[in-house]
């Protein structure tokens, strides 16, 4: 919801760490007509609404709360439930893969720039012409540490939910190719001699692969079916409030950033993901094991190297 529509003042109704739990939130609340709004404060998402809503929200929410136990009971009572998953470390990981790369490549505002960027930014023409690898390198690349900083944020929240969800592996590699491959739509969109740079376009392909799990997950379950689009609705959602508009209104441009928002790229990033997302639920059910998890996340260094040795081998 926009803010202006929130009656004042605004309070929090409710925080968590989870994007699914909270995308769960957001839509039960705008299901029952509740002006509320979902932002990220301090790696969290916080749902608030106005003073005058408060009773409601927290009736409607715990009214889900309620309904939910009882789905969760009824499905448990069919299908074995699922072992809890460990915390993941993929965020973390992503994060530390995006600093190491910041501090060898430096940023793009260094005059001059690091060679690098000469062959590793998300050219659209040099894209178009067959250097098809800078769609992966340019995701390890930064315009200036506010830019970094604000995708480092992003990186924590939704790639952490994906590998919570899908395994550090196979949750890397999804990442990696669907924002490849949003990355190479981008291109053939400007086909002209647009630049870019930065893992945006992978933070917004994790947070559709994030939307598409949750989406099949629920439509998997009959009574749950009604409920399969409300992930996607509440991606969406965050979408408009974060990949779209100036530069002020981006979640990197809150750290004090000013680089403008490539929509085509964000917008490519969560359709593309959602679509992984929901393919790779389905083709896997559980998470794989710790042994495939290991090779899918060494596939997924090797995609990162490889698309570099060729960045510095035939730009």
């Amino acid at each position: 919801m926009e803010p202006d529509e929130l009656q004042q003042p605004a309070v929090p109704v409710r925080e968590t760490r989870d994007f699914t739990q909270a995308q769960d939130w957001s839509t039960v609340l705008a299901a029952a007509g509740i002006a509320h709004e979902l932002r990220t404060v301090d790696a969290t998402f916080r749902i608030t609404v106005g003073l005058a809503d408060l009773d409601a929200a927290a009736t409607a929410l715990e009214g889900f709360d309620n309904e939910a136990r009882e789905q969760r009971e009824e499905q448990a009572a069919r299908v074995p439930e699922e072992p809890e998953r460990p915390k993941s470390t993929l965020g973390i990981c992503a994060t530390l893969l995006l600093l190491s790369f910041y501090l060898v490549a430096g940023p793009w505002e260094s005059q001059p720039p690091s060679r690098w960027f000469a062959v590793g930014t998300a050219s659209a023409d040099a894209i178009m012409h067959g250097q098809w690898w800078r769609a992966v390198t340019a995701l390890t690349l930064h315009a200036n540490l506010p830019h970094l900083l604000g995708n480092v944020v992003a990186t924590l929240l939704f790639m952490s939910a994906v590998g919570r969800a899908l395994g550090a592996g196979l949750g890397a590699l999804a990442i990696i190719a669907s924002s490849a491959v949003a990355n190479l739509l981008t291109a053939a969109v400007h086909h002209t001699r647009y630049q870019s740079v930065g893992a945006s376009t992978a933070t917004f392909a994790a947070l559709g692969i994030a939307a598409g799990i949750a989406a099949w997950r629920r439509w998997r379950v009959l009574p749950q079916r009604r409920r399969a689009w409300l992930p996607i609705a509440a991606g969406l959602g965050l979408f408009a409030m974060l990949g779209v508009g100036e530069s002020s209104d981006s979640l990197f441009a809150k750290i004090g950033g000013t680089e403008p928002i490539d929509v085509f790229a964000h917008l490519f990033g969560l359709a593309v993901g959602c679509l992984f997302g929901v393919v790779t639920a389905r083709l896997f059910p559980r998470r794989p094991g710790l042994l495939v998890q290991a090779v899918l996340v060494g596939a997924a260094l090797a995609m990162i190297s490889g698309c570099w040795w060729l960045a510095f081998h035939r730009a």
